[in-house]
């Protein structure tokens, strides 16, 4: 039986922050009850797929999922279990933001089963973090952190952003250090976008705030890349890093084009031949499902070439690559001679282990090298 995840998207924060392009609201306390309900409606009218697939992750984001009591939690589980074989479910992680979660909801949560979590750190210069419209402080990181591991978590994710303006590199470098110190087992390291519709797009174009030069975002990349990487993390994806086997397995689903069922307002589902995705929405998402119906808003069946060119969208992310043999289906896509072409023009890119894989900091590259295998 093949392999799948399980996502549930939270959409309630405390605030929105600048660079966010993710569907969240900030109004919660009296839509959280009609929100968890929504979702146990929704999570039922999938009951038919119970076997079809083996779930092996879940994964709860948002939004700020740590914003929901752990009694809703708890019934969202429940409901999941009743609804699915789950008992292969090997991790189920949490997005939590620093100072915003006690000892005891962490404590409670390690209960219920989440056995990982995944903290928005960003970053611990307190300037940075206010100008990019988090309401934390590094001292909240280190103590949320600190808790996390009382309460009996090891596996934690930090999340991290470099490419903010005003961030200089010798900053970012004295960011990671201090990461380093807390040794978390897994480290996201993403280059800050600016996204339409953020409110830092908005900022940019208005230039009332300036981004970095691309030369920056390169030197913060590599920097980032060869200090995790001598630090005994290993670079498994772009803007991933993790310890010895404590990769993100709801990840690599994604990226190795596994099954995987969402639930939750603007979420998406993709079971091999098509992706759906939900209305953005959790007035429209609460209404539909009111009335038993899937608050799906639209889908795309997948034709033999959308597959194919995503296996290379998404192998070429990771460190690993693409596996020769999951082509063999695509012959009129590519062929030996296209591969050898592409690996002639990028010196970064090579053949191991019967893998397509890029190599050294061909990442930077990845964009061009996929449009050039792409059909």
């Amino acid at each position: 039986m093949k392999k799948a995840g399980l996502y549930i998207h939270i959409p309630f924060c405390k605030t929105k922050c600048i660079y966010c392009d993710f569907y969240s609201i900030t109004e919660r306390e009296n839509q959280i009850p009609e929100f968890s309900n929504a979702i146990l409606k929704e999570i039922d009218l999938y009951k038919h797929y119970k076997n079809k697939w083996k779930f092996n992750t879940l994964f709860l984001g948002g939004g700020t999922p740590s914003l929901l009591p752990v009694k809703y939690l708890d019934k969202i589980f429940k409901k999941l279990d009743d609804t699915f074989d789950i008992s292969s479910i090997e991790e189920i992680t949490l997005e939590a933001n620093p100072g915003e979660i006690n000892f005891e909801y962490l404590k409670d949560i390690r209960k219920l089963g989440i056995n990982r979590l995944s903290l928005g750190f960003q970053s611990f210069n307190d300037k940075i973090l206010k100008q990019i419209g988090r309401l934390h402080n590094a001292k909240d990181c280190f103590e949320t952190f600190d808790n996390a591991r009382k309460a009996g978590f090891e596996n934690i994710n930090s999340d991290m952003i470099f490419n903010i303006p005003k961030l200089s590199v010798k900053e970012w470098i004295k960011d990671l250090n201090k990461l380093l110190e807390i040794n978390p087992e897994h480290i996201s390291a993403y280059s800050l976008t600016v996204e339409p519709g953020t409110h830092l797009f908005k900022m940019v174009k208005k230039q009332q705030i300036l981004m970095p030069t691309e030369k920056i975002d390169i030197e913060q990349f590599l920097i980032t890349n060869e200090l995790l990487s001598e630090n005994g993390y290993n670079h498994y994806e772009i803007s991933n890093y993790s310890k010895f086997k404590m990769e993100c397995k709801h990840n690599l689903n994604y990226w190795e084009l596994s099954p995987y069922l969402s639930f939750g307002p603007s979420s998406h589902s993709y079971d091999l031949k098509k992706r759906w995705w939900n209305v953005r929405s959790l007035k429209k998402y609460i209404k539909y499902l009111d009335k038993e119906s899937l608050p799906v808003e639209g889908y795309e069946t997948l034709s033999m070439k959308d597959n194919f060119n995503e296996i290379i969208m998404n192998g070429l992310r990771l460190s690993n690559g693409i596996k020769l043999s999951d082509l063999e289906n695509y012959n009129e896509f590519i062929d030996k001679n296209k591969i050898d072409k592409v690996i002639r023009k990028w010196d970064c890119l090579d053949i191991k282990n019967n893998n397509i894989r890029i190599k050294n900091d061909g990442f930077l590259f990845v964009d061009e090298i996929t449009k050039d295998l792409f059909f």
